[in-house]
């Protein structure tokens, strides 16, 4: 056996290096393509230098003369010692006068090779052969306007005037070039083109394709009425035909690789094609939350997901779709279908980025801002930190974006005020732009001395805090129920008829029988989260009131029904069927419907905080004309349950101490005790609560209270006001802000009923849609400030319910980066649905492009 030697290291370097000397060798020998034929981007001078350079290289281009009908006899040599050729190509350079080099150059639509002149500027000397056409077909045309005052134009006109003859003289204008139409509007007349040899202009698309007027044949020189003919001219039907025929020629002729230009036009416009019906399945499914991937990557297979679903659907109506699966769809690793599941992960990450940074641009486009965060633990117990900005857009309306979830940021005040500037810090948000911020009212978010809002104000002191005012209105409900007995054991009542009913088939089945001979709903559990539901539950509890009853009298009756179910049943019985529990239902159930729906009120974006003192104050005014009407709900309730009486309670007596005696005690009815102890405990309750969490929404209102009220207040008041205001954002309001806002209250007086704004929100608008930024900057800035602080963390709240449905248990694995880009896609759905397919594709290609730079 023979072993090869092998080389050494400094034997591989060696001819390693004798190589790429012998192919920089051959490569500096070797002409460029782009010497022998034309590109549409370079000039005539470009391609004389390109020429003389090529002519400078060791290799030369020879031309067989003595029979130029073959394309064979054009051969390029690389032999350097040539010196002949390069005596020719020289010779060849220069044919008319100071013409630049002319270029060799192979037509399609010509079997022959023949020479190609560049043309000279004077169209009086254009060569009119197949050549120039294409020549300046493809690079247009010198209309040789460098000359300042067209002397050669001159024309003499004679003209007799009572009997004496008098001579003027007309020159080319400038004017001729340009086009005025009725609008106003000017175009140019690129097809004019002028020659200093005759000192007339030509139409080069009607010179060059045969016309017949003197525009095309010896020139056009009648200055006197030269605009009216040009005008009559441009607009016949000829020189249309010519100017088309011009740009077509133009457009085949530009490349030398136009099939392969066509191929490749063709390749892009499938592949786009294919690409804007993966876009349109992943926004659908993306901005509703939807997963996409499943047990397998197969098309025609069950489980393969929401992705490949939807495409086999499109596929069903698309014959396009349904080929190119056909043709692309299972062929696996190293086939380009574009259909696979890393393909839509890439379009989920270019989506997601462009919705971000369309909401940081907003933002700093308005620039005042304000923060609303929560937490919640996900499916896989990672606790998510949601963060919501609210800024005022370019309509002057206000709006709340979600900016992502921040996971296992921490409980404390300390760890959350990091994870807020950290977030800042990474979208590049001033701190000092923020002008509110919104938490519930747990301690560490919303504590006075310590908490996450009084460090953020450390910072920024001008960064308002304002409660959550629904979440402060469910407190105020909840401090009501457990301020008596009475109350609790009702709503206790609410959940245990759920939990009987609802625990057993059987049971649910004989309610529903009772509930067919109705329209009313099924019983509702409570919530420990939504005060939302503790309304709904009281509401079915008085529709469904008597069948609730009849149920529960069938059951503990029935013969059948084991005993322990039969002593629940007359348990829940004997607490519901009684005048006590009536009055309770009625009571809670006209409360809980006016504090549900002033809830929902405000939860809504658009909500100011003189809204949000408004209801609070309605709803303070409905509480105290509720502590009159003990008797009307008394009424009601001996309706609703057929009983007159109340239910005798057994009372303890107090033990007394030695020295004590029962003198002064004083034992109520039982009626009484229910009006005093129940019903004016509750109503007292929640008059006191509301009082107290007004309180503060009024001093955050305070500061700019007078631009909604500013018609009503007189001009000393509006200025003695505008001045505190001033003197607290002294960055951000000028000392002439009291001053614009006595002229503001005039534009405003002087406006009809009709059409005068009622909310803050309508002031707003009305600066922006009459364009009033620059009469009034600083009231403009004022209403945007107030606008921008949040009267409640809501928005941060449906975000749980957004990541819910994006981390479900069947995608409880999900990384935190494809989370939040998903939670992105979904809760900013309205922007995500309005982006440009084209933009979405057009990113895709520049990221996935392997062209080297």
């Amino acid at each position: 056996m023979v072993y090869s030697k092998k080389l050494s290291g400094a034997e591989n370097r060696k001819r390693s290096h004798a190589k790429s000397e012998a192919q920089a060798k051959i490569i500096s020998k070797t002409a460029k393509l782009q010497t022998y034929f034309r590109c549409p981007d370079r000039q005539p001078n470009q391609i004389e230098n390109e020429v003389n350079n090529t002519s400078k290289i060791d290799h030369s281009c020879t031309v067989k003369e003595d029979n130029l009908s073959n394309p064979d006899d054009l051969i390029l040599s690389n032999n350097s010692s040539t010196e002949t050729s390069k005596t020719k190509l020289s010779t060849e350079s220069k044919e008319i006068n100071n013409t630049p080099t002319p270029c060799l150059s192979m037509h399609e639509d010509n079997s022959l090779l023949k020479k190609c002149i560049i043309p000279e500027n004077d169209p009086a000397n254009w060569m009119k052969n197949q050549e120039t056409i294409d020549y300046l077909s493809i690079n247009g045309f010198n209309q040789n306007l460098e000359y300042n005052n067209f002397h050669k134009s001159k024309r003499t006109y004679n003209r007799i005037i009572g009997g004496v003859r008098h001579t003027r003289f007309r020159y080319l204008s400038k004017s001729f070039f340009v086009s005025t139409l009725v609008n106003g509007e000017k175009i140019k007349r690129t097809f004019l083109v002028y020659s200093e040899s005759k000192g007339s202009i030509f139409c080069a698309p009607c010179y060059l394709f045969g016309g017949t007027t003197s525009f095309a044949t010896v020139g056009f020189s009648d200055w006197k009425k030269g605009e009216e003919k040009i005008k009559r001219h441009e607009n016949s039907k000829n020189h249309k035909l010519c100017v088309i025929k011009m740009k077509e020629r133009g457009e085949v002729l530009n490349r030398i690789d136009q099939k392969l230009k066509y191929q490749v036009e063709t390749e892009i416009s499938y592949w786009k094609n294919v690409l804007t019906r993966v876009v349109a399945v992943v926004k659908s499914l993306s901005s509703r939350g939807l997963s996409f991937r499943g047990d397998d990557d197969h098309f025609g297979s069950v489980h393969n997901g929401n992705f490949m679903m939807s495409l086999e659907l499109i596929a069903q109506f698309d014959p396009f779709l349904a080929q190119h699966i056909e043709k692309f769809g299972n062929k696996g690793k190293g086939s380009t279908s574009y259909l696979s599941f890393n393909i839509y992960e890439q379009f989920i990450s270019i989506m997601a980025d462009k919705v971000l940074q369309q909401m940081v641009k907003e933002i700093k486009a308005a620039k005042y801002f304000s923060i609303s965060i929560d937490s919640t633990p996900d499916i896989s117990h990672v606790d998510q930190l949601s963060f919501i900005f609210r800024y005022v857009q370019n309509n002057g309306s206000p709006v709340e974006r979600f900016l992502g979830f921040l996971p296992n940021s921490g409980h404390k005040s300390e760890e959350l005020a990091d994870a807020v500037f950290l977030v800042l810090e990474s979208h590049g948000l001033d701190i000092n732009n923020c002008r509110g911020q919104s938490y519930d009212n747990a301690s560490n978010m919303s504590g006075m001395y310590t908490g996450l809002q009084a460090r953020i104000k450390e910072v920024n002191p001008l960064a308002t805090f304002v409660s959550c005012s629904a979440h402060s209105l469910n407190l105020v409900g909840e401090c009501a129920v457990d301020c008596c007995r009475n109350a609790s054991e009702f709503f206790n009542l609410l959940q245990n008829i759920y939990k009987f009913f609802s625990s057993s088939t059987h049971r649910w089945e004989i309610l529903q029988n009772n509930l067919t001979k109705t329209e009313n709903v099924s019983p509702k559990k409570l919530s420990d989260t939504r005060w939302s539901a503790t309304s709904d539950a009281s509401i079915s509890l008085n529709k469904n009131w008597n069948e609730i009853i009849n149920a529960l009298s069938f059951i503990k009756n029935d013969k059948s029904e084991k005993s322990i179910t039969k002593s629940e049943a007359n348990g829940l019985y004997l607490k519901l069927d009684c005048l006590e529990t009536a009055i309770m239902a009625t009571l809670w159930g006209d409360i809980l419907e006016r504090f549900n729906k002033t809830s929902k009120q405000l939860q809504s974006v658009e909500i100011d905080l003189e809204t949000v003192v408004c209801l609070y104050e309605s709803l303070i005014q409905y509480v105290l004309d509720l502590r009159s009407m003990f008797d009307i709900y008394e009424e009601r309730a001996i309706n609703k349950s057929g009983h007159k009486t109340y239910q005798k309670i057994r009372k303890r007596k107090r033990k007394l101490t030695a020295d004590e005696k029962r003198e002064g005690e004083i034992n109520f009815e039982i009626r009484d005790s229910l009006r005093i102890n129940t019903y004016y405990a509750i109503i007292d309750n929640l008059h006191s609560e509301l009082e107290k969490r007004k309180f503060y929404y009024d001093e955050a209102n305070k500061k700019f209270n007078f631009l909604f009220q500013i018609i009503k207040l007189s001009p000393s008041e509006v200025y003695k006001k505008a001045e505190i205001l001033q003197n607290i954002y002294t960055n951000d309001l000028s000392s002439s802000f009291a001053n614009e806002c006595i002229q503001f209250r005039s534009y405003l007086m002087s406006l009809t009923e009709n059409i005068r704004p009622k909310t803050v929100m309508d002031i707003c608008k009305l600066i922006r849609t009459e364009k009033l930024q620059e009469l009034f900057p600083y009231v403009d800035i004022a209403l945007r400030m107030y606008l921008c602080c949040p009267t409640s963390n809501c928005s941060a709240e449906r975000s749980f319910s957004a990541l819910k449905r994006v981390k479900s248990y069947l995608r409880s694995r999900m990384t935190d980066d494809r989370l939040n880009r998903l939670a992105i896609l979904s809760i900013e759905s309205i922007l995500t649905m309005n982006m440009s397919f084209n933009e979405i594709i057009s990113t895709f290609a520049k990221q996935n492009s392997r062209r080297k730079l």
